[in-house]
């Protein structure tokens, strides 16, 4: 497992360094790498625009199947289930598709019901999918 507490100052750094880390101790294709990296700079970086806290613990597990990525706001969370029913935003829109682009790429994602935690699960193998 790969952990680290994130927060304004230091996640990109931060998210390089995890990305460095996983990539020494598992392959990935280039999708999967993109994908792995998408989803980090994404969830991150909402919680530092529009968390209380600015602050989050991301943990990285992998298995032969599956990369699973683990992001908690330390703030009050968000209400998540009006962002994921919402339909994507107009290709002109600035912002709001970071959420929508996870749902299209992982194989699992969700929050808590406070909106704090987001799991997402990323299938290693092509085709399969994992939940």
């Amino acid at each position: 497992m790969i952990q680290a507490q994130l927060n304004e100052t230091n996640y990109s750094t931060m998210i390089s360094a995890m990305l460095e880390q996983l990539d020494d101790r598992i392959q990935l294709d280039d999708m999967q790498k993109y994908t792995v990296q998408l989803v980090l700079w994404e969830l991150v970086s909402n919680v530092i625009r529009y968390s209380t806290k600015k602050d989050a613990n991301v943990y990285i597990s992998w298995s032969d199947e599956t990369v699973v990525i683990e992001v908690i706001d330390q703030g009050d969370g968000f209400e998540w289930e009006n962002q994921l029913n919402n339909l994507p935003p107009h290709f002109t829109q600035q912002g709001g598709r970071g959420l929508f682009l996870i749902q299209q790429l992982a194989t699992h994602f969700s929050f808590d019901e406070k909106g704090k935690r987001a799991i997402i699960t990323i299938a290693r193998k092509k085709g399969e999918k994992y939940d």
